[in-house]
């Protein structure tokens, strides 16, 4: 039988450690709460001194040594918010208090962490200072995916031959999300990166091809002609794919006659992407040839090639009502799908 007095020893011992968890975690809930405060009023005290320096009211150091001594996180915190809503002159006057107030290098110190997400604050805050540091351009590529979108959001406002050239190198990467941060950062660079995307594509092959024509397409430069008319005749199905709607995109007479030949193609997503290419460009001397393929073998074809009679206009209208009449039922059902459909232009 057990001691009752060791009972009760085991059952004071219990009571204390309830008792000392008790104090231990209002303890730590009060802790919290006076750092929250004190967050807040630090907080407040940032906001009020960034307004004042945005807005040009501040010819005093009194503001900036404010921010010096304010914490990282509240630094940070307050910079991210401000930055978010203003450019020019205002953004500037922002940038230049972050430098002085030693929250850009904390910023390069984020970006030299070994902890993925201090780098993914440090090119965040970077980014949304408009600070031209090379130190991001280093995380383009990053081990880990959200830093290296992070780091293409900075890229897209730093034009520079040598960023455009790390992206269009970073096309290809394996990882879809970044691709797509790579994508619309090139998209957002504006004219600069016309030429060198042309040059890409004249060395390109594979993946990385077909990417670059999807960009150089939602771009629609004439200069990515010869690229488009090149990349038609890819091996790759894909590739022939994207050369087509790009071709269709430029829309040029050399696009048009290439996607006539398309039309032909063994395979159905390239004959489906010239079909709506043509449609696209109203090509109206398509829409005989478009309507024999209202009996291809794949729907999509069908569907495609009976939507771009669709937009030709009066031919193609005429042609499509005829082959609702088809006695063929695939016919005869794709043309009244889309006469049924309503256009959206």
């Amino acid at each position: 039988m057990i001691n009752p007095r060791i009972l009760d020893l085991v059952m004071q011992i219990e009571l204390g450690l309830l008792i000392f968890s008790v104090v231990v975690f209002f303890a730590h809930g009060a802790w919290l709460y006076v750092i929250s405060q004190r967050h807040t009023r630090q907080l407040v005290h940032a906001r009020t001194a960034l307004v004042k320096i945005i807005a040009g009211m501040s010819q005093s150091s009194n503001d900036i040594q404010v921010l010096k001594h304010l914490s990282r996180n509240v630094k940070t915190t307050a910079f991210l918010e401000m930055s978010r809503n203003i450019s020019g002159d205002a953004k500037d006057r922002l940038r230049m208090a972050a430098r002085t107030a030693g929250l850009v290098d904390a910023a390069r110190d984020y970006c030299n962490s070994s902890r993925w997400k201090n780098r993914l604050r440090g090119a965040r805050l970077l980014t949304n200072l408009d600070e031209r540091d090379d130190i991001v351009r280093k995380l383009l590529r990053d081990p880990h995916p959200d830093v290296r979108a992070q780091a293409a959001e900075w890229a897209a406002i730093q034009p520079t031959p040598a960023v455009i050239d790390d992206m269009l190198a970073l096309l290809g990467d394996s990882d879809t999300e970044f691709r797509f941060a790579v994508q619309d950062a090139l998209l957002r660079m504006g004219p600069g990166v016309v030429i060198p995307l042309g040059e890409y594509l004249d060395k390109s092959d594979g993946t990385a091809a077909e990417l670059g024509l999807e960009l150089a397409a939602a771009i629609a430069e004439p200069r990515f002609l010869a690229a488009g008319l090149l990349h038609s005749r890819n091996e790759d199905p894909s590739v022939r794919t994207s050369a087509v709607r790009l071709l269709a995109s430029i829309g040029s007479d050399e696009s048009k006659n290439r996607l006539m030949e398309a039309l032909n193609d063994p395979v159905p997503d390239v004959r489906a992407a010239a079909a709506a290419g043509l449609g696209k460009m109203r090509h109206w001397p398509a829409a005989v040839q478009l309507s024999k393929m209202l009996a291809d073998t794949n729907w999509s074809v069908r569907r495609e090639s009976a939507m771009a009679l669709r937009k030709i206009g009066g031919p193609g209208m005429l042609l499509l009502q005829r082959a609702a009449l088809s006695s063929d039922a695939s016919t005869s059902d794709i043309a009244q799908l889309i006469l049924d459909t309503p256009l959206a232009e």
